[in-house]
């Protein structure tokens, strides 16, 4: 037992020495491998001290770089207006195009929605659907998705892969065109008796329930080309839902809209997240969030970051007494998990302008673009470098081809593969169009010194 005890010992002592010697170390070292292991200590000590030391471009280092080549390009303006049937044959010829929204599909696919109308309120608006498969540098016709016995206004749209994907509007309570106070549409000298008799007629054609108007959202699994019937939501917001971080959940951060015809009970007085994990067919109540202090305030947007945390806007009235087109700003507020949020505070002390769109860019980066309608009207844009915590100086994306012209806005942005992001916004693009058209701009952020 003693004998096999130290057989097992000397094996242990020459393994030692045999890995000892491998690794360049033993009592009879020689000075060239002696020699070798430091040098090649030094060489990674200083490729280490190189890469370290190396002028390196963080999040914060990077600004926007706009060229006026690249503003105000045209997405869709139908000059010669899209035809769409009214009721029972009736058709009426309509260029207005407004309340955008753009979402990127696979590879070089970007897809858009918009409503397209008479002019900024009528009872003729349907939603109309665009796509491009060159990174939107050519887009197709709009092409009429939702067109009911309702006006369809605000447009958004998500992409949830394979081809599946959701477009949310809302619908105003058809009484405020009957005889309440969009009635005048009644009274243009371009709508004809029989124009206006086809409009009344068809909204005889809807329940009480379906007159009172309310926010739905529309399915379609093969890229657009059919869409499924309506669904109702309880809530409402410009760009609709967005796709969580886990590429399943569907988040919907609105305005209450009629949620009583929605199935759903909750305060009216709040903002509220519903989400959904089975493509927008079904809705669960998540949490509530709450307004700005005093302040009237609407047409909220959300997304969920990378790291899983949330970042929430909407837009608010500056004060009381503002009115609809002017003094709004955007207030923004953040949540680690969807459901506990902070107060909403003012993006910027100076900030106005709404309402907001957020997307996180690759490398982190959170932009906030939004619409701007004191001074020269038209588009804008702020950046987060901090997960939405606080937002960098105004960006002008776009001013409208009427400066002064409140119609415009409502941007939406994505980053396209080589980095470049490409905002989409409604407005005049020429002085004398009677009708706002569909415009986008590009740009990109760029390193400080590479101005």
């Amino acid at each position: 037992m003693k004998n096999h005890t130290w057989v097992m010992v000397l094996c242990l002592l020459i393994a030692f020495v045999t890995v000892l010697t491998a690794c360049g170390g033993s009592g009879d070292d020689n000075g060239d491998a002696t020699t070798a292991r430091p040098k090649k200590t030094t060489e990674r000590t200083e490729a280490t001290t190189a890469a370290t030391t190396a002028p390196m471009v963080t999040v914060s280092d990077l600004i926007p770089q706009i060229n006026e080549a690249d503003q105000n390009l045209i997405l869709s303006r139908p000059m010669e207006g899209i035809e769409v049937e009214i009721y029972n044959g009736v058709t009426y010829n309509l260029h207005y195009l407004g309340w955008p929204t753009v979402c990127k599909g696979d590879g070089e696919t970007l897809y858009a929605v918009a409503s397209l109308r008479l002019e900024h309120i009528d009872p003729f608006g349907t939603t109309v659907f665009m796509e491009s498969h060159d990174s939107g540098k050519t887009w197709t016709k709009p092409r009429v998705i939702v067109d009911t016995a309702h006006d369809e206004r605000d447009s958004g749209i998500v992409y949830m892969g394979n081809g599946r994907m959701l477009v949310s509007y809302f619908t105003p309570d058809v009484q405020r065109y009957i005889d309440g106070d969009y009635s005048y549409w009644q009274g243009r000298e371009d709508i004809t008796e029989e124009q206006k008799k086809a409009v009344l007629a068809r909204y005889e054609t809807l329940s009480l329930t379906e007159k009172q108007g309310g926010s739905y959202v529309v399915y379609s699994d093969d890229y657009g080309q059919t869409w499924g019937e309506p669904v109702r939501v309880p809530v409402s917001a410009p760009h609709g839902p967005t796709l969580g971080a886990d590429g399943k959940t569907l988040y919907y951060f609105g305005h209450p809209n009629n949620p009583g015809a929605a199935g759903f009970s909750f305060d009216t007085t709040k903002l509220h997240v519903i989400t959904s994990t089975n493509y927008g067919k079904s809705w669960k109540h998540l949490c509530q969030v709450e307004k700005p202090t005093g302040l009237s305030s609407y047409e909220p947007h959300l997304i969920q970051l990378s790291d899983g945390s949330f970042v929430a806007a909407v837009r608010s009235d500056t004060d009381k007494t503002n009115t609809a087109t002017r003094g709004m700003a955007v207030y923004t507020a953040t949540s680690k998990d969807g459901r506990t949020w902070t107060p909403m505070k003012r993006a910027s002390r100076d900030m106005l302008g709404g309402p907001p769109h957020l997307m996180q860019m690759d490398n982190g980066v959170v932009v906030l673009t939004y619409g701007y309608r004191e001074g020269e009207c038209g588009s804008r844009a702020r950046l987060s470098y901090d997960g939405g915590q606080t937002w960098g100086e105004e960006i002008v994306l776009a001013i409208s081809a009427l400066p002064d012209s409140t119609d415009c806005g409502y941007p939406s942005t994505v980053q396209l593969a080589d980095g470049t992001l490409f905002t989409i916004y409604y407005q005049e693009y020429a002085p004398k169009d009677y009708f706002c058209s569909i415009l986008y701009t590009k740009w990109s952020l760029v390193e400080a010194d590479a101005q």
